[in-house]
């Protein structure tokens, strides 16, 4: 089978072709359709999770896909032959990735979660919904904006951003979000109340100007310690700053005037259940902006390649 993995720990990733996998007990067989791009997949080929939980090599890359199952092991009672099904693929050991034409996965994977695809969702949104959306909804349960309050959402033309964007609004939060000159509109269409040109630097003493009295909220989806920690500083008492990078310092988790967390997913397949009805209600839009074949992957994982990008990039397999 074709299939996108690096060879060594942080190294180029590359289409290969690898032997086709075969489910063991308790695990589905998956011929993969559908595949999507998140920063938890550039972690892996740069070998941040060496020494921390098991690889095998080549290591096929990806943790989201959508696909159909083709066949399952001894004891699966989940799923069946037929069935369609999404998720957050994510499993130990490191490396059976679903940027390729198959991939084997427990029907209760260990990192991830898997469901079948609930009717009116495509393919594509299927694939491009489990990690960005699941993150989206547990940062914004945690936060748990009201109405009238207002958050800030740094990073928020991305994947996990544009629908924590949606997420908070329909909350009747005010969300203020980062926005790069020419994101503007199309970020406040997605629910943006206002907009900061995170470019131009500043965003802190911007924000203090336009709410002199603080937000109730931050969602940090940057790799910022020093901005995370002023944008903290603008949250009012008894409200919550989030990172989603594990960017908060010791003294900031320490704090007793607001909550700070560093932001780890909980019950990924209640997350996963619920953020997909959001979708097949229509009450969120998945914004796909760009849609690659496999062969045009690994591009898309070089360094920096994601720079700037809005939405989610979807790998279309089949």
């Amino acid at each position: 089978m074709r299939a996108v993995a690096v060879r060594t720990p942080g190294a180029r990733p590359e289409l290969m072709d690898l032997p086709e996998p075969r489910p063991g007990p308790g695990e589905i067989l998956v011929e993969v359709e559908a595949a999507s791009v998140n920063p938890l997949d550039l972690g892996i080929a740069e070998g941040h999770f060496e020494g921390r939980l098991p690889h095998r090599y080549p290591l096929v890359l990806g943790v989201d896909g959508a696909g159909r199952v083709t066949a399952v092991g001894e004891g699966v009672r989940r799923f069946g032959v037929g069935d369609t099904v999404h998720g957050q693929l994510f499993r130990t050991p490191l490396g059976y990735g679903t940027f390729a034409e198959q991939v084997v996965v427990p029907e209760a994977p260990d990192l991830g979660a898997v469901q079948r695809i609930p009717d009116g969702v495509s393919v594509e949104v299927a694939a491009a919904i489990p990690t960005a959306g699941m993150t989206a909804l547990g940062a914004m349960d945690a936060i748990a904006p009201r109405s009238g309050q207002s958050v800030l959402i740094v990073g928020a033309t991305g994947g996990v951003g544009s629908l924590a964007v949606q997420l908070a609004a329909a909350r009747g939060a005010e969300v203020i979000a980062t926005a790069r000159p020419g994101a503007e509109k199309w970020i406040r269409a997605l629910g943006a109340a206002e907009t900061l040109d995170h470019t131009a630097g500043g965003v802190a003493e911007r924000l203090r100007r336009i709410r002199p009295a603080g937000v109730h909220g931050v969602l940090d989806l940057t790799r910022d310690p020093t901005g995370f920690a002023a944008w903290a500083e603008q949250v009012r008492d008894g409200g919550t700053a989030l990172s989603a990078t594990f960017t908060a310092s010791p003294d900031l988790l320490s704090s007793t005037r607001i909550t700070v967390r560093n932001y780890e997913m909980e019950d990924k397949p209640e997350l996963l259940v619920r953020i997909t009805a959001e979708a097949a209600a229509g009450r969120i839009t998945v914004p796909i902006q760009r849609t690659v074949s496999l062969s045009e992957a690994p591009a898309v994982l070089a360094p920096n390649s994601a720079g700037g990008t809005r939405g989610k990039t979807v790998i279309r397999i089949r």
